[in-house]
C-alpha cells in the first residue's frame, strides 16, 4: 500500500522489532540470574542457546542449558562440608519424600544423628536411604572422615575404631548413579559463574535491544503519520 509516493509500514516490521526486543531480554535474564547467584555455593551457571530459527520464533527460539563444569573449590575447614570435584549431584529429601538434587555440600547433623543439608533436608546415601549416624561425634573435626568415594566414617571413642555411617549418593541429572566420584571433605564449591564473562555478554544484548527499540519507535511514528494522513483524505 502506498500513500503520496511513500511506502506505508505494515505491522510486520513492528512485530519483528518487538521480537527483536523480547529475545535479547530473555537472554539477558539468563545472564542476570547468573550474576545474582554468583555467591550461591554449588550454583551452576545457565547459558542461553539460540535455535536455528530464532529469527522466526523470536524468544521461543531460545533454549537454556546448564554449565556443568565444576566451580571453584574453597577450603572451609568444616568437617561436614563436602564438595564434588566431579560432575554430579548430592541427593536430599524432605518429609514428603520428594528428592532434590544439589551441589551445595554444606551439611550438619541433627540431634538424632541425621545428616542434613543447610535447609534441613535429609541427605541420602547411595542405597537411597537418609544417612543417620549411629555414633554422634562430640568432636567432628577429629572424628569424622569422608573419603573421595563419599564413604563417611566416624571414630567411636568407646570401641576405639572407625565405624561406617554410610556413603553419599552422587547421581547425574537424570538420577542415575555417577561412576567416577571425587568428594572433597572440608571444601565448599562456589558457583561456576565468572562475573566478567557475564557482564561482557550483556553488552551486545543491550545494543541489540536498543537498536530494535529505535526501529520500533521509527515505525510507530511512521504508522501514526500514515493514519493521520489517511484521516485527512476521508
Amino acid at each position: 500500500m502506498r500513500l503520496e509516493g511513500r511506502v506505508a509500514y505494515t505491522g510486520d516490521g513492528m512485530s519483528l522489532s518487538t521480537r527483536g526486543m523480547i529475545t535479547p531480554m530473555k537472554v539477558l535474564n539468563v545472564h542476570t540470574d547468573n550474576i545474582a547467584n554468583f555467591g550461591v555455593p554449588g550454583y551452576q551457571r545457565k547459558e542461553a542457546v539460540p535455535t536455528s530459527f530464532i529469527q522466526y520464533l523470536g524468544p521461543n527460539g531460545v533454549d537454556q542449558t546448564v554449565d556443568t563444569k565444576v566451580g571453584r573449590l574453597r577450603l572451609s575447614g568444616n568437617p561436614l562440608d563436602m564438595a564434588l570435584n566431579c560432575q554430579g549431584y548430592f541427593q536430599k529429601t524432605d518429609t514428603s519424600g520428594q528428592i532434590e538434587l544439589t551441589r551445595d555440600g554444606r551439611m550438619k547433623l541433627d540431634e538424632n544423628g541425621y545428616l542434613l543439608s543447610l535447609d534441613d533436608k535429609r541427605v541420602l546415601s547411595a542405597s537411597g536411604q537418609p544417612i543417620q549416624f549411629s555414633v554422634i561425634p562430640t568432636d567432628p573435626e577429629k572424628q569424622v572422615k569422608v573419603t573421595a568415594d563419599g564413604t563417611i566414617t566416624v571414630y567411636d571413642v568407646k570401641q576405639g575404631k572407625m565405624l561406617p555411617m554410610g556413603k553419599l549418593a552422587v547421581v547425574s541429572q537424570d538420577g542415575s548413579v555417577t561412576a567416577d566420584i571425587d568428594v572433597k571433605q572440608r571444601y565448599v564449591e562456589d558457583s561456576n559463574v565468572f562475573l566478567a564473562q557475564e557482564f561482557v555478554s550483556i553488552l551486545p544484548l543491550r545494543r541489540q535491544f536498543e537498536a530494535n527499540r529505535q526501529l520500533f519507535i521509527l515505525q510507530s511514528d511512521s504508522m501514526s503519520r500514515m493514519i493521520q494522513e489517511l484521516g485527512r483524505t476521508q
